[in-house]
């Protein structure tokens, strides 16, 4: 049994392919909790190192987004599912674009952490 959907189908591979996409989710839903600590951190000591590392984990957000999405959509059209696969299907593509927003906004945290920090007068 998957820990996606609390039935097992027919077909082991639409549970495999159902536990590849969750551990996507999950991984995706990792790196922007780990964004939002380091930005957070970031924001809160001026630090400009830790929030250049966010900006540059952003790509490997954008990544997961299209995966997860290509996934999704695959699976729709080569398993046609019906009722709750379905719906499930469709509100992972909804999560993902959700993390990806809010990795945006870690983003747009970031930027302002920068360009706070280098428009601040040096200590002389």
């Amino acid at each position: 049994m998957n820990r996606f959907n609390s039935a097992t189908h027919v077909s082991a591979q639409f549970d495999k392919e159902l536990e590849e996409i969750r551990e996507k989710v999950s991984a995706m839903g990792d790196l922007v909790g780990q964004q939002l600590a380091l930005v957070i951190e970031a924001f809160t000591t001026g630090n400009v190192d830790l929030a250049m590392q966010v900006l540059k984990q952003d790509d490997t957000i954008d990544e997961y987004e299209a995966a997860i999405d290509e996934d999704c959509a695959t699976v729709i059209a080569l398993r046609q599912p019906t009722g709750h696969d379905l719906n499930l299907l469709i509100s992972v593509i909804k999560v993902a674009n959700e993390l990806e927003s809010i990795a945006a906004k870690v983003e747009g945290i970031a930027d302002i952490t920068i360009q706070l920090n280098n428009s601040l007068p040096a200590d002389t």
